[in-house]
C-alpha cells in the first residue's frame, strides 16, 4: 500500500510537470500578430529613371527595385522609362514612359488608382469582383475591372482617354453622366475637353504597339521563371515565386522548407550575410523598412526567418512562429544602438527562435526582450560564430540616406550589440518638412535622408475619376446606381416557371430596365 501510494504520488508530480511544460510549450508556440497590417506594393521591375513621392511629402525622391509603396505614394516613369509593380503573386500594374500613378486606396477589400498621365496596363490574373474590387480613375473616367483579364488606360495631357480590354475581360467605364459594359476585344475612347467632351466612341481593339510588345515580353518571361507552388510557403507569402531562379529549395527535418541562395548569387558581394547590402527607407505605417539590393530581396527579407544551416545562410518561410498566418513586415531584425562618437546602429536577422520586437507578443509583455546574458554569448562564440559575423552595423546619420555603406561589425562591436538590449522599436522618422530656420529638416539631425529628385515630365495636378473619390471605398456600385438606373433600382431578372405547363412562356411579364 505504500508502495502504491508513493507511485501515485510520484504519477501526480510527474502529470503536473509535463502539464507545466506543455502550458510553456503552447505559450512558445503562440503565433505572431502585428496591430499594423497594411497592405503593400512591391516595384518588381525599373527600366530607366523613377521617382516616387511618400504620401505627405513634398519632395520626390528615386525609386527602386523591390521598393514598397503603400496607400497614398505616387510614382511618376520618366522619358523612355518602364516600370512594373506587383501587387500580390499573380496581378501587376505596369506603366509607360511619361506616366504618374498614385496609389488611392490599397486595403484587403480592394485597390483604387488614380493614373494622372500616361499608359497602365493592368494584368489580373487571379481576381474575384465578389471578394474585392481593382479600380482605376483616369480623367473624367472610372475603370472597375469585372472579371481577370487585361486591361490598357491611356491619358495623354490633352486629347482622349481611351480604355481597352483584352484577354477575357470585362469592365464597367464610367464617365460624368455615363456608364456602361466594356467587353473583351473592344476598345472605348472618351473625349474629355474641348466641345465634345462627355462622347464616347468605341472600336475594336487595335493592333499593338511598343508598350504591348513590352508587356507581352515581359508575361513570357515571368510564365517560363515563376513557379506558383505553395509547398514552400503559405498563401499569405507573396514575392517568392521567382526564388527558384536564383536558389534551390530542400526539405529539412528542423525547418521543414528553406531556400539557398546559388553561390553565384551572393559571391558577388563581398563578405554577403541578410541585410547587409541594401538601405533602410522610411515606409509608413511600418517606419524603417529594409530594401535590398538583391533581385530577389523582396520576400526572404519581408516574412520569415534566416537561419544558418549546414555551412551557409537559407530562408526559412515558416518559422514556428509562423503557423497560420504569415505577415508582411518592414524587416525581421533585431536592431541595437551604441553611442559613441555620434552613435551607431547594429542589426542581425531574427533566426528561428526569435520573436519579432514588434509583434504584440512583446507589446503584451516587454520583459520578454531582453539581451543575451555573459554566459550566452561565450556559449555564441564557441558554438555558433557566425551569428557574430551577422551583425551588420552603420552611422545614425546614413540610416535614411539611398547610399547606405553598412558593414559586419567587428567581433567586439558584435559581442556588445549582443549584449545590449534589442530596441522594441526605432526611433520615427519625421515627414519630409523644411526647417524654417536652417533649411534642413528636423529628421537630418538625426538620421540620413534620400537624395531629392525632379521627375522630367513634370506631373501636372489635375483631378481624375467620374466622381469625386474617398479613400478606402469603391465607386463601381454607387456609380452603376447613378450613371446607369440614374439612381432607381434595376429591375430583377423574372425566371420562367418551367413547371407551369406553359411550355416556359410566361404571361405579362415586366420589361424595361426600371419600372
Amino acid at each position: 500500500m505504500r508502495f502504491s501510494r508513493l507511485s501515485l504520488s510520484l504519477l501526480f508530480l510527474l502529470l503536473f510537470i509535463l502539464s507545466i511544460r506543455g502550458t510553456a510549450r503552447a505559450d512558445s508556440d503562440e503565433p505572431e500578430d502585428y496591430d499594423i497590417q497594411a497592405r503593400v506594393v512591391r516595384i518588381s521591375l525599373v527600366s530607366g529613371d523613377v521617382s516616387l513621392k511618400r504620401n505627405g511629402n513634398t519632395d520626390w525622391e528615386r525609386a527602386r527595385l523591390n521598393f514598397p509603396l503603400v496607400e497614398g505614394d505616387a510614382i511618376a516613369t520618366d522619358r523612355d522609362s518602364r516600370l512594373e509593380l506587383q501587387f500580390d503573386g499573380r496581378n501587376f500594374v505596369r506603366l509607360s514612359s511619361s506616366s504618374v500613378l498614385k496609389i488611392v486606396t490599397l486595403r484587403d477589400e480592394g485597390v483604387a488608382l488614380s493614373l494622372i498621365e500616361g499608359s497602365a496596363i493592368l494584368r489580373l490574373a487571379k481576381f474575384d469582383r465578389d471578394k474585392e474590387y481593382f479600380e482605376v480613375d483616369a480623367p473624367r473616367t472610372t475603370m472597375a475591372a469585372q472579371k481577370t483579364g487585361l486591361y490598357r488606360i491611356d491619358a495623354p495631357r490633352e486629347g482622349r482617354v481611351r480604355i481597352t480590354v483584352r484577354d477575357g475581360g470585362s469592365a464597367r467605364l464610367y464617365s460624368d453622366t455615363s456608364g456602361f459594359v466594356l467587353r473583351d476585344g473592344r476598345t472605348a475612347e472618351l473625349t474629355f475637353t474641348g466641345d465634345n467632351a462627355g462622347d464616347w466612341d468605341f472600336t475594336a481593339a487595335g493592333s499593338f504597339d511598343g508598350t504591348d510588345d513590352w508587356v507581352n515580353d515581359r508575361e513570357r518571361y515571368l510564365a517560363q521563371r515563376l513557379r506558383y507552388d505553395v509547398q514552400y510557403f503559405d498563401e499569405y507569402v507573396w514575392g517568392a515565386e521567382d526564388l527558384d531562379s536564383y536558389g534551390d529549395w530542400d526539405y529539412t527535418k528542423d525547418y521543414g522548407w528553406i531556400w539557398r541562395p546559388h553561390q553565384t548569387v551572393i559571391n558577388i558581394y563581398d563578405d554577403w550575410a541578410p541585410y547587409r547590402y541594401g538601405y533602410w527607407t522610411w515606409c509608413p505605417p511600418f517606419g524603417w523598412t529594409w530594401v535590398g539590393y538583391e533581385p530577389w530581396g523582396w520576400a526572404p527579407y519581408h516574412y520569415g526567418r534566416w537561419i544558418y544551416y549546414n555551412s551557409g545562410w537559407a530562408w526559412c518561410p515558416r518559422s514556428q512562429f509562423y503557423r497560420h498566418h504569415s505577415w508582411w513586415r518592414g524587416a525581421l531584425v533585431a536592431f541595437f544602438h551604441l553611442d559613441f562618437g555620434g552613435g551607431s546602429y547594429c542589426w542581425y536577422p531574427l533566426n528561428y527562435h526569435q520573436r519579432d520586437p514588434h509583434s504584440r507578443y512583446y507589446t503584451k509583455n516587454p520583459a520578454r526582450l531582453t539581451a543575451l546574458r555573459a554566459d550566452e554569448l561565450a556559449n555564441l562564440r564557441r558554438v555558433n560564430p557566425v551569428a557574430l559575423r551577422a551583425v551588420s552595423t552603420a552611422a545614425a546619420n546614413q540610416l535614411g540616406s539611398d547610399n547606405l555603406r553598412a558593414r559586419r561589425a567587428d567581433e567586439a562591436l558584435a559581442t556588445r550589440a549582443l549584449g545590449t538590449t534589442p530596441l522594441r522599436q526605432l526611433p520615427a522618422r519625421a515627414p519630409s518638412q523644411q526647417d524654417s530656420t536652417s533649411g534642413a529638416t528636423r529628421a537630418d539631425a538625426v538620421f540620413g535622408r534620400p537624395a531629392r529628385v525632379t521627375p522630367a515630365i513634370q506631373p501636372v495636378e489635375r483631378t481624375t475619376g467620374a466622381a469625386t473619390r474617398a479613400t478606402g471605398t469603391q465607386m463601381d456600385d454607387e456609380l452603376r446606381r447613378s450613371r446607369i438606373f440614374n439612381n432607381r433600382e434595376p429591375r430583377a431578372v423574372v425566371q420562367p416557371d418551367v413547371n407551369s405547363g406553359t411550355g416556359g412562356a410566361v404571361e405579362n411579364r415586366p420589361t424595361g430596365a426600371v419600372a
